[in-house]
């Protein structure tokens, strides 16, 4: 399971869902009243895009991650390589509110994105691009919880605003950026919480998050962040595979069933489970399952999952975002020992 992680060490947090932009097509983009003059922004590559494209303000040297110290207003300035896009290709930049790619269902997307931020730029004729991106001065989305900065309760889940580019022609997402705002708060460390039965000598540790932690929804003093909000953890799909957490008993690592749910956010006619009986508007938290067996003691007990996120983590797993590390948390007392 390390090995996993370290193979994912290169790589950037999720795609926006593949549908993020087809609600797009209701708004006539071709018209030209709703683009902007030319400007644009990316960064990781959207599969099958080839994109390879680097950006930076004056906090950020030039990167294929991600924005910190991101300003209302302010400008970040984007270099993709030639080959990058097919000779002229039209792109739409737009940035999302952390919301769009978890909400449910999909078709609600266009209530998380800032519509007046929309711009136009055309690749080169060697598949280049050399552009900037204006931040809006001010973010504006027709869901109300829609925010860039995000909310704290959302940065407690593990969200950041989305910079993000799409084709004109099909409007498929090609790569993206995570935006962190200067000045924005960062997620609260997660918890943990685990029982134990033993069979055999061997001992089996259930693992969750300690309750009231992360009530649904997450409130500014809660503790959901796991790492990896929009995809979850394992994720075979994303990538080439993001890695189930670890669990580490006595520092070695141990085999089990460890997983995080997705953050969901569920809007009127959400589809996915667990929006299930919820109003709309509720940001459902990620939240640790699984199991580990050892025959070892039972602490201390560690959990490491993926960052997919540019917030520094906690723990000493190798990092998966450039200067920052993974999610950590360790058992607090001894293990609950089930009958």
């Amino acid at each position: 399971m390390q090995g996993g992680t370290s193979q994912f060490s290169r790589l950037w947090r999720h795609p926006v869902t593949r549908k993020a932009f087809v609600v797009l097509g209701t708004l006539g983009l071709a018209s030209g009243a709703l683009i902007s003059q030319a400007t644009s922004a990316s960064a990781t590559p959207i599969t099958p895009s080839a994109s390879n494209c680097t950006y930076s303000n004056g906090t950020t040297s030039a990167n294929s991650a991600g924005v910190v110290g991101v300003t209302p207003g302010s400008t970040i300035t984007i270099s993709c390589a030639a080959g990058s896009f097919p000779a002229g290709t039209l792109l739409i930049l737009v940035e999302t509110s952390g919301l769009a790619p978890i909400v449910s269902p999909s078709s609600a997307q266009l209530d998380e994105v800032d519509i007046g931020s929309l711009a136009l730029v055309g690749a080169a004729a060697d598949g280049s691009l050399a552009t900037t991106f204006k931040v809006p001065a001010a973010f504006n989305a027709s869901d109300g919880n829609a925010t860039c900065p995000p909310s704290q309760a959302q940065i407690n889940v593990g969200l950041t605003c989305d910079l993000v580019m799409a084709s004109l022609s099909g409007l498929t997402p090609l790569n993206e950026a995570e935006l962190v705002y200067s000045g924005q708060g960062t997620p609260n460390s997660p918890t943990l919480q685990t029982k134990f039965t033993v069979d055999h000598g061997v001992k089996t540790l259930t693992a969750s998050d300690v309750p009231g932690a992360c009530p649904t929804p997450p409130t500014a003093d809660s503790h959901c962040w796991w790492g990896a909000p929009v995809p979850g953890s394992p994720n075979p799909t994303e990538f080439s595979g993001i890695p189930a957490p670890e669990g580490k008993v006595v520092k070695l690592v141990t085999s089990g069933t460890l997983a995080v749910s997705p953050a969901v956010y569920c809007q009127v006619g959400a589809t996915d489970a667990a929006c299930s009986g919820l109003p709309a508007g509720t940001l459902v938290p990620p939240a640790l399952s699984g199991t580990v067996t050892t025959s070892l003691g039972i602490e201390p007990f560690f959990i490491d999952e993926p960052n997919t996120t540019p917030y520094t983590g906690t723990g000493t797993l190798p990092s998966l975002i450039p200067g920052s590390a993974n999610v950590e948390a360790q058992q607090t007392g001894l293990p609950i020992r089930e009958h």
